[in-house]
């Protein structure tokens, strides 16, 4: 099996204003860049904070070139969250050029409930177009739920697990597959059954999503619950607006790199919104 492990971001996608709402490449470089001088291990693009939905194939293809030509030590995980299986399987064929670890695939998203056959059937034509292992995206807040007997039944690496459920990450990893934690909640009480965690909050604080893991894998408890009741704290503060434009003005708080806008239908934060107020909240400093 392929190592993904440690602390991975699923970093967000600066915008420039509209009407164009253009990707803003350089930003993206610069946030890219402070993640990995933080001691990140990856960066997962184009997920639900990253906005993927949100951006077209070839935005995507073109910012990945560019991460991936600046030659960071970070393992870069491409999220392919397509809407329909042609689109799913061209994107698959673009990265299979490409040297990235896997691949992680949502399903997708329009039709739910989604049947679990037809789930097998869009996840076996992924497994054979890609070169690369596969990780499912099972995020059922957003998309389409993947039903934990099919993905130990798939011949994938495992699973980036968003939905919270109690039990789902432990069966995934007791068929001896991968899971990675996509949200920050208990991470003293889900590491063990994980072999990496995809935080969005490490996009404005990676530090201590990088403390907070390393404490876990060590052992050592009590610091491990401090920090996750801080995260937990910080996590609350960032749901007073929308998310991914308050990661944004945050993160841009913090390393000074023009983190742009959202794209519609998301809106922006109010025009008064204090980024450096709302650190001193969290009790972080500014600049990082």
């Amino acid at each position: 099996m392929i190592m993904l492990d440690g602390v991975y971001v699923a970093n967000v996608t600066p915008f420039g204003p509209g009407p164009d709402y253009a990707v803003q490449v350089e930003s993206y470089l610069a946030h890219v860049r402070w993640l990995s001088a933080m001691g990140v291990d990856g960066i997962v693009p184009f997920g639900t904070n990253g906005e993927g939905p949100s951006v077209t194939a070839a935005e995507k293809q073109s910012v990945l070139a560019e991460v991936l030509d600046a030659g960071l030590p970070l393992s870069v995980l491409p999220t392919v969250a397509e809407a329909n299986l042609p689109a799913t399987v061209a994107m698959l064929e673009h990265l299979n050029g490409l040297e990235v670890p896997a691949v992680l695939v949502l399903p997708p998203y329009y039709f739910k409930p989604a049947q679990s056959e037809g789930l097998r059937l869009f996840y076996e034509r992924v497994l054979e177009v890609s070169r690369h292992p596969v990780v499912v995206y099972h995020i059922p807040k957003y998309a389409v739920p993947v039903p934990v007997g099919l993905v130990t039944a798939l011949d994938v690496w495992g699973v980036k697990d968003s939905g919270g459920q109690a039990d789902y990450a432990a069966v995934v990893h007791a068929a001896g597959k991968g899971v990675l934690l996509g949200t920050e909640d208990d991470y003293p009480g889900r590491l063990p059954t994980a072999t990496a965690v995809i935080s969005a909050l490490a996009n404005i604080v990676p530090e201590q999503v990088r403390e907070l893991h390393d404490c876990v894998r060590a052992g050592d408890e009590p610091r491990a619950a401090q920090l996750s009741a801080g995260l937990q704290e910080i996590r609350a503060i960032t749901k007073e607006h929308a998310s991914p434009a308050v990661l944004k003005a945050l993160a841009q708080a913090r390393h000074a790199a023009f983190m742009g806008t959202v794209r519609p239908p998301l809106v922006p934060l109010p025009a008064d919104y204090d980024a450096a107020a709302t650190l001193r909240r969290m009790g972080v400093d500014s600049p990082g």
